[in-house]
């Protein structure tokens, strides 16, 4: 999935596909730390959102 656009990825995953999520979350993963200021709580609630965000997000 390392060749699939971002864009690609989020309608795979809004299918239900796990692996192109866990592809998003890994690709944004230095932003998602970066903006939790190595508060834990903080770095899954990120995470949980963009979760929540590509669900219910209208490709």
């Amino acid at each position: 999935m390392e060749n699939k656009s971002l864009y690609e990825l989020g309608k795979l995953a809004q299918r239900g596909n796990e692996m192109a999520m866990l592809e998003i979350i890994e690709r944004k993963k230095k932003m998602i730390k970066r903006y939790s200021y190595g508060d834990e709580d903080r770095y899954q609630f990120i995470i949980l959102k963009l979760i929540e965000g590509i669900r219910n997000f209208k490709f």
